[in-house]
């Protein structure tokens, strides 16, 4: 389980981009912008599942991330503009 920090981090780095752009990121690259260790990678993936039913958070599979600029077939994730409140 991710610690809050982790959590916040990673919501906070999905958010750091310019209104009106998103930046998307693979698991890989997100997890090291936020130094959460390989071994906490299933940790991120529910993390980043939660954080998309709530809206925090969207995703797709396949594109380019941005974070490191490469193609990917891997799932890319971002942060909308304005997260939609969902469900809780």
């Amino acid at each position: 389980m991710l610690s809050r920090a982790q959590e916040a981090r990673v919501l906070e780095v999905l958010g750091d981009c310019p209104s009106g752009t998103l930046r998307t990121y693979c698991l890989d690259c997100l997890a090291a912008a936020v130094k959460i260790p390989p071994a906490h990678a299933a940790d991120l993936v529910a993390f980043v599942q939660a954080s998309r039913a709530k809206g925090d958070c969207e995703a797709r599979y396949g594109g380019f991330c941005d974070a490191n600029g490469h193609d990917t077939d891997d799932l890319l994730v971002w942060r909308p503009d304005s997260p939609v409140q969902g469900v809780r």
